[in-house]
């Protein structure tokens, strides 16, 4: 695990402390070690009792020399044995095993482990008093664990490591970083329109320019360096339902890759809010690492407002193109249908029969045109006035448009005639669509119902095809009006075919001969 910089420093601080303590430890021997205290110690009591023996064998007291020594021996757990020895080597008196375990130390004075102190008695060599200590531990690996500067590094060490820890933590906090980065530096970032933030690894502000300090509301725009973007209440994600994801600074700084796009608002009252697109990228040292991140705010407020205009100007021209197209659509309908009877006007007829006539000539296929006209429709303006006329001629129109497909043409030709053209039928096909338009309209009673009795109406139909030899589009409506004025003569309310090689289709039918 990767070390922060706080604990880095710690560890460095307490690496040089203890380092110095050792070097003075090294050169002064400011620590006596635990076995030279203990013999100093051994000595100092060797020779406190060995005044106390002196005295009493001047004052010839063997009994209280026997008690003093079973007492001192007693009481100090480290002395094995003692014995008061004379000059002659006599041992005059002992505590503990001293006769067994006592071994003359060399050197002669004495070793830790054994001490010889001199007795006198009336200025006068005496004898000696000794005394064998138990044996101090000769493990120096455990000796060097457990003595004084050791344990006084541990100590200081982990203390001195808590207090340089808690001293760094505050004093960075509290450190301007921003002392750091030169004023020209920091004089470029606040001359840029948008907002810019130089974050540490750990997410703390190390520089934020004043755009950035203008989009925060006036209680944010205080204490921004050394604090965490993300503890920054007033700047949050912008998705719905504020859901959290992960910062696209840590994002950045973790993938080493730059974060464009994100979307963020700024909260700066309870009523409004500021939407931002947030742009990071990461900051890289020499040697690859990451060492922060760089971060831009835009204010994008204004462009989603011009761009919700524009939505809503473009809203409105659709819904104007939608009401011109309807406008054009009527317009085309006025033009080219007739009022009265709802089909094609003469004018918009004769166009489109102009390119169902050249159609038929390129691809080689048949055209039938059927002219139509309503028997003695002048005795019914007459008898029953010109209304009921028109919706005679309005009756008319929707028999044949009922009996024609999409696409065929119905056109009136004038007053009570109509011209119907049907691409690709043959000849008896079109008598065939004659014959039927002319029964549905015999069996047909409609007309003045809504007034009085109805009216029988009739109708007289001439055919032509190109067949029939017509060169032009006005040819071939000619040859089937006069095809219809045979009808007319014939006896109206029949059939006739222009130029029909076969049989009568019915026995209406009759042949034109020009």
């Amino acid at each position: 695990m990767k070390l922060t910089a706080i604990p880095r420093i710690t560890l460095g601080l307490v690496s040089l402390s203890v380092g110095l303590l050792l070097v003075f430890e090294f050169l002064l021997h400011l620590f006596p070690s635990e076995a030279d205290t203990t013999r100093q110690a051994r000595i100092r009591m060797a020779n406190s009792l060995a005044i106390q023996a002196a005295a009493l064998v001047q004052a010839r007291d063997p009994r209280s020399v026997d008690r003093t020594l079973a007492a001192v021996q007693a009481r100090e757990p480290e002395i094995v044995s003692i014995g008061l020895r004379r000059a002659d080597g006599a041992l005059v008196s002992h505590a503990g095993e001293h006769i067994r375990s006592w071994v003359v130390p060399t050197p002669p004075g004495g070793a830790p482990d054994a001490l010889v102190v001199g007795i006198l008695a009336d200025q006068q060599r005496w004898g000696a008093l000794e005394i064998a200590f138990r044996p101090i531990d000769r493990r120096p690996l455990r000796g060097w664990l457990f003595s004084g500067p050791i344990k006084l590094v541990v100590l200081f060490s982990g203390s001195a490591g808590l207090l340089y820890f808690l001293y760094l933590r505050r004093a960075l906090q509290h450190l301007d970083p921003s002392a750091a980065i030169p004023d020209r530096v920091r004089g470029a970032f606040d001359a840029l329109t948008e907002g810019v933030l130089i974050v540490d690894p750990n997410e703390n502000i190390l520089l934020a320019n004043q755009s950035f300090q203008g989009l925060a509301p006036a209680s944010g725009q205080t204490e921004l360096l050394g604090r965490k973007v993300s503890a920054l209440a007033w700047l949050t994600p912008a998705s719905s339902g504020g859901e959290a994801g992960t910062a696209p600074w840590l994002e950045a700084m973790r993938t080493r890759e730059p974060v464009h796009g994100k979307l963020f608002q700024v909260q700066r009252n309870a009523a409004a809010a500021t939407r931002v697109v947030v742009n990071c990228s990461p900051l890289r040292d020499d040697k690859g690492g990451v060492r922060g991140c760089l971060i831009t705010v835009d204010d994008v407020t204004a462009l989603e407002r011009s761009h919700e205009r524009q939505l809503e100007v473009l809203a409105d021209l659709a819904t104007s193109k939608a009401q011109l197209e309807l406008k054009n659509t009527e317009l085309e309908t006025l033009a080219t249908l007739d009022p009265l009877s709802g089909s094609l006007n003469r004018r918009a007829f004769y166009d489109r029969l102009e390119r169902a006539f050249g159609q038929a000539l390129q691809g080689g296929t048949e055209l039938v045109c059927i002219m139509a006209d309503i028997d003695h429709f002048k005795s019914i303006n007459d008898r029953h006035g010109h209304a009921m006329g028109d919706e005679a001629i309005k009756r008319f129109a929707r028999v044949l448009q009922s009996c024609v497909r999409d696409g065929d043409l119905v056109g009136r030709y004038g007053g009570e005639e109509f011209c119907v053209v049907i691409p690709g039928l043959s000849i008896d096909g079109g008598l065939a669509l004659a014959e039927q338009m002319r029964a549905s309209l015999a069996a047909d009673r409609s007309v003045g119902k809504a007034v009085g009795p109805g009216i029988a109406m009739s109708a007289s139909f001439g055919v032509a095809t190109l067949r029939s030899g017509a060169r032009t589009e006005a040819e071939l409506v000619d040859q089937a009006d006069q095809a219809m004025y045979v009808a007319k003569k014939g006896g109206r309310n029949r059939v006739v075919g222009y130029r029909l090689q076969d049989q009568p289709f019915p026995a209406a039918v009759e042949e034109v001969h020009p």
